[in-house]
């Protein structure tokens, strides 16, 4: 799990998780934006994915913010971090405008 300096309400730190399989990679916050907003996933429809410009992160069917990556460098690697993490906090943002 990688922290990181922006926090959803202040308090609670935006955090991720790379998983690797064999060369595979796999960025997520894992749900936690949806768990820091304090809504009951199955009861929302979550985009399929949230604009930053010319780049984009994927939101799952359970509010999950995530990325894949194959065989990245450490420098794409920590971009795909910071991604997913303004990805997370801009999910948990737009859940406390429907609440």
């Amino acid at each position: 799990m990688t922290v990181s300096s922006l926090t959803y309400d202040g308090l609670t730190p935006v955090s991720v998780r790379v998983t690797c399989r064999e060369r595979r990679y796999t960025v997520s916050d894992d749900g936690a934006a949806v768990r820091a907003a304090g809504v009951q996933a199955g009861r929302l429809a979550f985009p399929d994915h949230i604009d930053f410009g010319d780049r984009s992160v994927n939101v799952s069917r359970q509010g999950v913010v995530w990325l894949p990556a194959v065989a990245p460098s450490d420098e794409r690697l920590a971009t795909i971090c910071r991604l997913v993490e303004r990805g997370s906090l801009a999910l948990y943002e737009q859940l406390l405008e429907v609440e």
